[in-house]
C-alpha cells in the first residue's frame, strides 16, 4: 500500500512538470514565431516605407511579386489565433502608407514577460510586441 502511494505521488509530479514544460515549450514557440514575423515586416518595411494592414496567421506577407515570408505561423494550439494590428496616424486599409508601426499578440501559458510599452495586454491576449 505505501509502495503504491509513493508511486501515484511520484507519477503526479511527473504529469505536473510535464504540463508545466510542455506549456513553457509552446510559448517558446509564439515567441519565436513572434520574432520571425517581426523580421518578415522589417523587410516588408524597408521596402514599402510602411508596415502592411493586415497580416493574418497561414498567409504570406507579400507585396508586388516580393513574399517577404510564404506563411505566417500560427498559434501551436490554434486559439486564439496571433493577432497582427497596423497602427499610425489615420492608418487604415486604404491609406496603408500611414501605418508606420505594429503590434502583434499573443495568449502566453506558462510565463507572462513584461510587455513591449507600445503593445499593451489586450482582450485574450496577454503579451504584446510592436516594432524593435
Amino acid at each position: 500500500m505505501i509502495v503504491v502511494s509513493i508511486i501515484a505521488i511520484l507519477a503526479i509530479v511527473a504529469f505536473a512538470s510535464y504540463t508545466n514544460f510542455l506549456k513553457s515549450s509552446r510559448d517558446a514557440k509564439r515567441e519565436s514565431d513572434i520574432k520571425f514575423i517581426q523580421s518578415a515586416l522589417e523587410q516588408y518595411f524597408a521596402d514599402q516605407k510602411y508596415y502592411p494592414f493586415t497580416v493574418t496567421s497561414d498567409s504570406p506577407i507579400s507585396f508586388s511579386g516580393r513574399t517577404y515570408m510564404t506563411k505566417v505561423p500560427s498559434d501551436p494550439l490554434g486559439t486564439p489565433a496571433y493577432s497582427y494590428q497596423a497602427k499610425g496616424t489615420s492608418c487604415a486599409e486604404s491609406t496603408p502608407e500611414n501605418c508606420n508601426n505594429y503590434c502583434i499578440y499573443v495568449r502566453l501559458e506558462a510565463s507572462n514577460p513584461a510587455d513591449d510599452p507600445g503593445c499593451p495586454p489586450s482582450g485574450d491576449y496577454n503579451y504584446g510586441v510592436a516594432k524593435p
